[in-house]
Formats: structure tokens, C-alpha cells, sequence
């Protein structure tokens, strides 16, 4: 691929602006297109965490028992709707296969390679659009029933412990210490200090954003329909207002990138990992760090704008409409384990998780295609990984004898 000297992202989440960003620092005249730039992201929902020790894959050994009590605990942390099992099935069977002892190995040091650059890729982007002072470094508390349940989870922590991340074991004197808001139902912690919390990711959003237009990067609002080729060769993007040519062009358009993809031969393992939360604005307590409650499988994240509750997976496609019970069973979880929680007046949220089976997003050129490449598919590390994807794009577009070797995360995968 030719050096580009325009780009075109398709995408305006954090992933797409990230993209544009980097792509921007080096030169490149960038344009990104999103059907509503300034809309709902699934970047706005999330927990509001850089999870930069989280190198440990989603699929494990043995959590195939798990899958059957997860389904029919209706406060449970998965939910297939059943109209979606049969396109689900191969995304499952893969993510299935991809637990086995020798693919999370090559998992977690793949997810490793993207984390252990994240704050060196943040600081510098969070600084220059004026961001800087609300990213903070709190960490996180995972909470745990009682210590037996902890060492259930003994593979986890010996990953995080291989790629050096820290952690320290808090008893229960010491968790309430730390977070007296806990009660009772909780006797044992770990807290996790490299996580670092963001005051309000749809802000953060916001000002990367606004600081790329101010720079004279174009953003457009206009939907993405197809990608136009000539030869072997990708020119640009046909939308509903017209086509736009560039010399390579982005897909980071999260869940929905597959469709694009799919129209050059590229197919791939994407599903719509839907989450769920409610921000509680006038929460009654205050925590000193996120929680990940382990067992539940869901987090209470202390932000600018309040308490936000979330969590879930659930698997129902881009098109059915939320199930906001998944929303209210959280609030029950989080009201059982912080009795003082108050849970009024909350605001609901529903967004779409790009996940792939093997935890490991689609970063890098094209197999196929010449002046195409792809930075989607982050799951639960969307916003952790963002600005280090867009580094490690723009790196490999602009200097690939110098880049980061992508081919863990290659599209090509899908196909060997």
C-alpha cells in the first residue's frame, strides 16, 4: 500500500476518532463519516475505565459449565434471545474452541501487547485536547463473596500476574476500608491499581471530537453504504449523500462493521455483545474506585455525572429492541451488595459491544484489498484500547517496515 495522504474513517466512536486522530498527526487529510456523529455510542455507555490490566480473554477453560446456570439466572450476566440462536451458533462454537489452554496463551499476549501501551498512546491525545485532568487514576476493586470464590479464579490472576500486573489481596477489614460502602454479602477484594477512571466518557467523546474539527478534520453525517473498488484497489465510500474517495479508507464502524467487510469477501466473527446500565445521578454514597462485583459479573463506576451501574451481555442482533429488565436486575444486584444505593430517578442505556469470539478486535490493512483497513470488533476494551489502536493503524498504514506486527489481530483469521 502506497503511503496515503487522505483517509477516510468510517466511524465516529471513540475507535473511528482515535483513527482519524492519529492518521491526522501524521499528515494524512482525514474524513470521517457516521450516520449521527454527535449521537448515541456504544463509547458513551460503558463503564468509563481504561482496563488497562484486563489481558484476560473472554473464553477459559471449563466456563462451557458455566454457560447453562448464567442462562437461566434471569439476574444472571448472559442472555440469548432465542430468535438469534441460529446466527449465533458459529460465533458460539468459535468462541467455544477458542478456550483451550493454547489459544488463551496467544490471546492474552496479543490483548497484552495492546494494553501495555494504552496510557503512552492516552496521555499524550488526553493532553492536547484538554481532557487531561479527568482521566484519574483510582484503580479498581474486584469483590468477591468470600476468599474460596477468589481462588476459583486462580487462571485469571495467574494471566494478569504473567503480563505484570499488579494487584493486592484485601481482606474484609481491609475492603471496607477502602470502600465502606460494601456491605456485608461481600468478605473479600482485589484491588486492581493500574485501572485509571474517566469522568464522563460521552465528554471524552465530545472533546476529541470538537478538538479534530477545530483541527479541520471533516466529519460528515451520512451513512456508510458500501465500499467502492476499482481492481484490486478500495477508492472510497458510497453513502446515502454521495460518494467520498480517499486513499485508504477505515472501517470502525463497531457491530456494524461486518456488513461492510462482507461486501468485499472479508467476512468475519462479529456479534453485537448488547450491554446494559443506568446512570444513578444522585447515588447516595461515594465510591473511591470502581467495582467489579466477580461472581455477578457486573460494575459500579464513580463518575462526574453519578454512580452508573452496568453490565450484562446479552445476544440478540443490532435490530431487537432493549429488554431494560436486564437494566433493573442490575440495580437489584448493585442495591443487595451497596445498601445505601439509592437507585431513583436513574437513566437507562443500551448499547452495541463489537465482540468477536477469540476477545481480540479486527486491527490492521486488509487481506483482499489494497486502500482498506479495519480497526473494530474491542468488546469490552473499546474505550481502553482505542487511542492505542489508532496509533498502531496509523503506524502500520504510514510506516510498516517500523509497526507493530498486527497479524494477531488481522481479519484474515476468520478465513485460515
Amino acid at each position: 500500500m502506497a503511503t496515503p495522504k487522505s483517509a477516510i474513517v468510517v466511524g465516529a466512536g471513540m475507535v473511528g476518532l482515535c483513527c482519524a486522530y492519529a492518521l491526522h498527526l501524521r499528515g494524512v487529510k482525514v474524513t470521517v463519516l457516521d450516520r449521527d456523529p454527535v449521537g448515541d455510542k456504544t463509547s458513551y455507555g460503558n463503564a468509563g475505565a481504561l482496563a488497562i490490566s484486563e489481558c484476560v480473554p473472554h473464553s477459559l477453560p471449563g466456563q462451557i459449565w458455566s454457560i447453562p446456570k448464567w442462562l437461566i439466572d434471569p439476574m444472571g450476566p448472559l442472555s440469548i434471545r432465542p430468535a438469534h440462536i441460529p446466527q449465533l451458533m458459529p460465533w458460539l462454537l468459535s468462541y467455544l474452541g477458542h478456550s483451550r489452554k493454547n489459544n488463551v496463551a496467544h490471546i492474552a499476549k496479543a490483548l497484552h501487547a495492546i494494553n501495555s501501551r494504552v496510557s503512552a498512546d492516552y496521555d499524550p491525545m488526553l493532553a492536547n485536547i484538554g481532557y487531561g485532568d479527568k482521566v484519574r487514576d483510582k484503580g479498581c476493586i474486584r469483590v468477591y463473596d468470600n476468599y474460596e470464590n477468589f481462588k476459583l479464579s486462580a487462571q485469571e490472576w495467574a494471566i494478569r500476574k504473567q503480563y505484570g500486573q499488579h494487584y493486592e489481596l484485601l481482606g474484609e477489614e481491609d475492603l471496607r476500608a477502602m470502600e465502606p460502602s460494601i456491605g456485608k454479602a461481600k468478605t473479600f477484594g482485589v484491588f486492581q491499581p493500574q485501572w485509571r477512571i474517566i469522568d464522563d466518557p460521552k465528554a471524552l467523546v465530545a472533546s476529541l471530537r470538537e478538538w479534530l474539527v477545530s483541527q479541520g478534520v471533516a466529519i460528515f453525517a451520512t451513512n456508510a453504504e458500501a465500499l467502492i473498488t476499482q481492481e484490486k484497489h478500495v477508492v472510497g465510500i458510497k453513502t446515502s449523500n454521495g460518494d467520498y474517495v480517499a486513499d485508504v479508507s477505515v472501517v470502525a464502524a463497531g457491530a456494524w462493521s461486518k456488513k461492510l467487510s462482507k461486501q468485499v469477501g472479508e467476512s468475519c466473527l462479529l456479534e453485537s455483545e448488547r450491554g446494559y446500565n443506568t446512570t444513578l445521578p444522585y447515588p447516595n454514597i461515594q465510591l473511591n474506585h470502581e467495582l467489579l462485583f466477580a461472581e455477578q459479573m457486573f460494575a459500579v463506576s464513580p463518575l462526574s455525572i453519578g454512580v452508573r451501574v452496568g453490565g450484562a451481555s446479552e445476544f440478540a442482533g443490532l435490530s431487537a429492541a432493549p429488554n431494560f429488565k436486564r437494566s433493573d436486575n442490575l440495580l437489584a444486584l448493585a442495591k443487595r451488595f451497596l445498601p445505601e444505593l439509592d437507585t431513583q430517578n436513574g437513566q437507562q442505556w443500551m448499547g452495541h459491544r463489537p465482540s468477536t469470539p477469540d476477545s481480540l478486535p479486527v486491527l490492521g490493512p486488509s487481506v483482499k484489498w489494497q486502500g482498506l483497513a479495519y480497526a473494530f470488533g474491542h468488546a469490552h476494551l473499546g474505550m481502553t484500547q482505542a487511542a492505542t489502536s489508532g496509533q498502531m493503524l496509523a503506524e502500520v498504514l504510514l510506516d510498516p517496515e517500523t509497526s507493530t506486527d498486527l497479524s494477531a489481530y488481522s481479519i484474515g483469521r476468520f478465513n485460515e
